[in-house]
């Protein structure tokens, strides 16, 4: 059966403010897509480099990530998604509707985020701070601190369905399998 865990990672938004971030779920299948994705992003070379158009990256839609500001869900997000790069990395991004302002994380190696999520604990929440992996930091430094602060708002996280990339037509995103009932309110 596939683990599923909380990612959850630091935005960087260029007029400061208050803590922003970005969760979403990762299971085995979200690993093997993540693995996939960077497949398909050709090796940088000195054949492709001098070609007027380099393709470096692969954009996906992230339709299931949660963008906070501060404890808050910030509604005010369009066009979440994951960028996989050429190198091995990943972060996530989106942009403010109200300011236009791009909200990007710290780029982290997708085969490091892969090999945390094989050998750590189940059902561990992973908290990236400046693209680095913070569960292990003391808790009198800076991570640590942002760590404590986002779980005092765990608490009030909604549950969520695995999280998935839209990326492949025909393909179940997620399983009915274990999806709870739906309930409909009754105006009666």
């Amino acid at each position: 059966m596939s683990q599923l865990r909380h990612v959850i990672m630091q935005v960087v938004k260029r007029s400061g403010g208050a803590t922003h971030h970005v969760e979403f779920c990762i299971d085995d299948n979200f690993a093997e897509r993540l693995r996939q994705l960077r497949s398909l992003v050709p090796p940088l070379n000195a054949l492709n480099k001098q070609r007027d158009l380099v393709i470096d990256k692969v954009r996906v839609r992230l339709p299931t990530a949660i963008w906070r500001c501060g404890g808050d869900i910030d509604s005010s997000v369009e066009g979440s998604c994951i960028v996989i790069a050429a190198e091995g990395f990943f972060n996530c991004g989106a942009k403010d509707r109200k300011t236009k302002e791009k909200l990007v994380t710290y780029t982290f190696p997708i085969a490091r985020l892969i090999e945390l999520h094989m050998e750590r604990p189940a059902g561990e929440t992973f908290y990236i701070r400046d693209g680095i992996f913070t569960n292990d930091e003391p808790a009198e430094s800076a991570a640590g601190r942002w760590v404590a602060s986002l779980h005092e708002l765990e608490e009030m996280r909604v549950p969520e369905a695995p999280s998935d990339f839209d990326t492949l037509q025909g393909v179940p995103l997620r399983t009915e399998q274990g999806a709870l009932p739906v309930q409909r309110a009754s105006l009666n």
